[in-house]
């Protein structure tokens, strides 16, 4: 069975939440895979599924976990391909980790910082970077920071039929303005997005009282991040720092991939929990097809490119070991 035919194995089994039968499933899957590929398994006290082979301080892996509604490669690439890595490198000691719950964390593998000397991840790009540029994969340098809060905005309830539109003090009119400054706040460097608007009373014919908005900010670098945050002017509540893939892994990826795109990941991964851990870690990305659509049904990357991803992997363990 190839690696693509295992993705659709994985796939079949539907949406798999952190710490569900369905996410047990996949997980049952992977730990006999790892069993051919010549890894002891064993689980943590987190549920990880941990295959080694030897004294194992290289580690590569991902998760398998899913959003709702999500698609097939999220995660997935990660964990097969490793395996895939491992069958072909039998007599080195290196070891595939497949985190549990990272769509809602990443929780799992905040246990795995104290084990590797090095840690690897293969995951598809989530965007249209790769697609566009016309290139199959891509070296991660960096993982953005994020800095999360809300914003309210306070206004009067009246009745929506008798108020005239000139005394009106909409709470909902002044969060309108502020999703549009937040929009052009970022054109100027990093991204955000309004993602959630709460509104109150939330009745059709009543003028809203108090609007609340979140705010998801995200930039490459600590220095962006802050000024993006003060561009759009809010208060965060929650903030990671940006991490930067570095060390041994990070030469070993670059040498093997000299010519490839570098990009800084949007999204956040296991990798950015090991990297932030202290672990030397680098991250490969794989093109996202499909305008580079994730987190849906139609997220995809092809056998090609997935089978490139594999061989790439392999040839930096090989320089690692």
């Amino acid at each position: 069975m190839d690696i693509f035919e295992r993705i659709e194995r994985i796939a079949a089994i539907g949406d798999r939440p952190g710490y569900s039968p369905a996410e047990d499933a996949a997980h049952d899957l992977a730990a006999g895979w790892m069993t051919e590929a010549g890894l002891e398994v064993s689980r943590d006290e987190a549920g990880n599924l941990l295959g080694r082979r030897g004294d194992a301080r290289v580690w590569m892996g991902s998760h398998l976990d899913s959003v709702p509604n999500g698609g097939g490669f999220d995660g997935v690439i990660g964990v097969l391909a490793g395996i895939e890595a491992a069958a072909r490198l039998p007599e080195v000691p290196l070891g595939v980790a497949v985190f549990r719950a990272e769509e809602t964390g990443p929780m799992g593998s905040r246990r795995l910082a104290e084990l590797p000397e090095a840690f690897l991840e293969v995951h598809i790009e989530q965007g249209p970077v790769l697609e566009r540029a016309g290139q199959p994969l891509g070296v991660v340098t960096a993982i953005a920071g994020q800095a999360r809060g809300a914003v309210v905005f306070e206004g009067r309830a009246d009745h929506a039929g008798t108020t005239p539109m000139d005394v009106r003090d909409d709470a909902l009119v002044k969060a309108a303005r502020f999703i549009q400054h937040v929009f052009e706040a970022a054109r100027e460097g990093g991204v955000a997005t309004v993602g959630a608007v709460d509104v109150e009373p939330g009745a059709m014919n009543v003028v809203p009282a108090r609007v609340a908005v979140s705010v998801d900010a995200r930039a490459p670098n600590a220095e962006a991040l802050e000024a993006l945050v003060e561009r759009i002017g809010f208060e965060p509540t929650w903030q990671l720092e940006p991490v930067a893939m570095s060390g041994a892994p990070f030469e070993a990826l670059s040498a093997v991939l000299p010519d490839a795109p570098r990009l800084v990941s949007g999204a956040g991964h296991d990798a950015m929990v090991l990297a932030a851990a202290g672990v030397p870690t680098a991250m490969l990305f794989v093109r996202s097809l499909n305008g580079g659509a994730s987190h849906s049904p139609q997220e995809l990357s092809s056998p090609e490119d997935i089978a490139l991803a594999v061989d790439v992997l392999t040839r930096t363990l090989e320089r690692l070991a």
